[in-house]
């Protein structure tokens, strides 16, 4: 049997896609996972200027909304830079781009060794924190973009986050800033958005009253706003809450209270489950427990997820445990320090651990592959 010639399946496949139409070729593309889309771009030249196209990663990202492409979704992790397969880690079915549970990231960046704060995620797009700037970046595609700084407005960061306001077709950052006063209760604070449209940063004033203490400082990308739980203390009372900056109007709002629990607990943030949003915390008793809330407004309710012990969670402060993403199977991975994470099996209490390489302190997020990029079609893309 005559056999085939060095380079003969390009060939092939560079055939196929020439005899099929743009529509066909297109519906086909839009059905893949992004990370095969960032291989079948080596095609030809048709298929690298579709993939590339702005209009297809929007209409790649509302399929895989839709549920029409299984979502690929992953940890990221700063200080290195790693990406780990958690459904790999948990013995899930591997796939052609799942050859590896754990893989370093040669971001293309100035320098990814350095210390970075993970900002928010959303759309496949991750925004870092970098010494004084931020950086928005896709792992899937690794492109990234350097914003300038927003010291215009040298005020002391209270709270962070990162998402999509759909009313603009727009990903922005935004940053409560104030000064030493909004300790005692004062409204001198600020709001300052990054849009990534129009690349420039702007300010408002935030409509906030009362003495606020942030639980954790990053916000979480919800319902089209940003949510951060917070302590709330005025002369009545002091109640922990969960506030909201809604991306579209670009106002705050008290949205939700906390679950009602008995003394001797401590709520220690904020996540998404699925399509719920979800808290968790510890008691002083080593018990780590999670709710979760599908609805919206003061009348919210929340129901337990789970409820689990950290006493075989040898040697770590349960304090410092933090529940990263859950596994198909039910499975939690929890994030214990720096250098450490497991994969936690709520039904027996048993965990098998992770080591993962650290250089100092580190973020862990949660992403789905998507091919978005972080210019938003206002500049060349780099991939």
């Amino acid at each position: 049997m005559k056999k085939p010639f060095a380079g003969s399946s390009r060939t092939s496949a560079s055939a196929v896609a020439e005899s099929l139409t743009e529509d066909i070729v297109i519906e086909i593309l839009l059905r893949l996972p992004a990370k095969s889309l960032m291989r079948f771009k080596c095609v030809d030249k048709r298929w690298r200027s579709l993939i590339s196209d702005p209009g297809f990663a929007k209409s790649h990202l509302q399929r895989l909304k839709a549920g029409d492409i299984i979502s690929s979704q992953r940890i990221f992790k700063t200080c290195p830079f790693e990406i780990t397969n958690y459904e790999v880690l948990d013995g899930g079915i591997r796939g052609d781009d799942d050859r590896a549970v754990v893989e370093s990231q040669e971001a293309r960046m100035d320098d990814s060794s350095w210390y970075s704060e993970h900002v928010g995620s959303c759309d496949g797009l991750l925004c870092l924190s970098v010494l004084d700037r931020f950086v928005v970046y896709n792992p899937t595609t690794q492109e990234y973009r350097n914003l300038p700084s927003s010291n215009l407005f040298r005020l002391p960061e209270i709270f962070h986050g990162f998402g999509y306001d759909s009313r603009s077709d727009d990903y922005k950052i935004v940053q409560l800033k104030g000064s030493e006063k909004w300790q005692r209760g004062s409204e001198n604070w600020q709001v300052v958005i990054f849009s990534l449209k129009s690349g420039s940063w702007k300010r408002k004033r935030a409509q906030l009253e009362g003495q606020l203490t942030g639980i954790d400082r990053g916000g979480v990308y919800w319902n089209g706003a940003l949510h951060w739980c917070i302590i709330e203390q005025s002369e009545e009372k002091v109640e922990t809450l969960i506030v909201s900056f809604d991306l579209s109007e670009e106002k705050f709002q008290r949205v939700l209270p906390v679950p009602e629990l008995n003394g001797g607990t401590r709520f220690k943030g904020l996540g998404i489950h699925g399509t719920n949003l979800f808290m968790y915390h510890c008691t002083y008793s080593g018990c780590f427990q999670a709710w979760i809330t599908s609805e919206y407004g003061k009348g919210g309710s929340w129901t337990k997820l789970f409820s689990v012990s950290t006493e075989g969670i040898l040697g770590y402060n349960h304090w410092q445990i933090i529940p990263v993403t859950y596994t198909r199977s039910g499975k939690i991975v929890f994030q214990l320090d720096a250098s450490q994470m497991i994969l936690f099996n709520p039904e027996d209490n048993t965990h098998e651990d992770y080591p993962i390489q650290s250089c100092g302190n580190i973020y862990s997020a949660i992403y789905v592959e998507t091919l978005v990029s972080p210019y938003l079609g206002c500049e060349p893309s780099r991939i």
